[in-house]
């Protein structure tokens, strides 16, 4: 999907970002639980968010990288404005799906909403699925 080799190479090195810090957070939370049970699932919580926003940031940094390749268009550069203008020009495994996550993303950007880890954890492991179709990562 991407051409440009040195473009691609950036997404993954940002997109291997995005994972290892989700890696990290699973780890501090899991040594965190097992000192402190009742902190531990909202404080899970809140360091969630920070690998989704990564990932979110990723997949809208791959969107416009498509833009400009012309591979569709868009007259604005917010991500759901990226979104709604790739959905009938890119492959998607479940757009809808993804156009519901970034709904979430943006209550957690704009109105400082605070997800749960599960959904976080299912919101990137969506785009990641979705990254991976596009052949911007490897299949794990």
């Amino acid at each position: 999907m991407i051409v440009n080799p040195n473009s691609l190479a950036t997404l993954q090195a940002e997109w291997n970002g995005a994972v290892r810090m989700r890696d990290r957070v699973r780890h501090l939370v899991i040594s965190t639980f097992a000192f402190d049970a009742k902190k531990s699932p909202a404080f899970g919580d809140l360091l969630y968010n920070l690998p989704f926003l990564l990932a979110f940031d990723v997949l809208k940094q791959v969107l416009l990288q498509a833009k400009e390749d012309g591979q569709f268009t868009s007259s604005q550069p917010q991500l759901s404005d990226l979104i709604d203008g790739a959905k009938n020009s890119l492959q998607w495994i479940d757009w809808q799906c993804l156009r519901e996550a970034v709904k979430r993303r943006n209550e957690v950007t704009h109105d400082g909403k605070l997800l749960g880890d599960v959904q976080c954890l299912q919101d990137i492991a969506d785009i990641e699925a979705q990254l991976v179709v596009w052949g911007i990562i490897p299949a794990v």
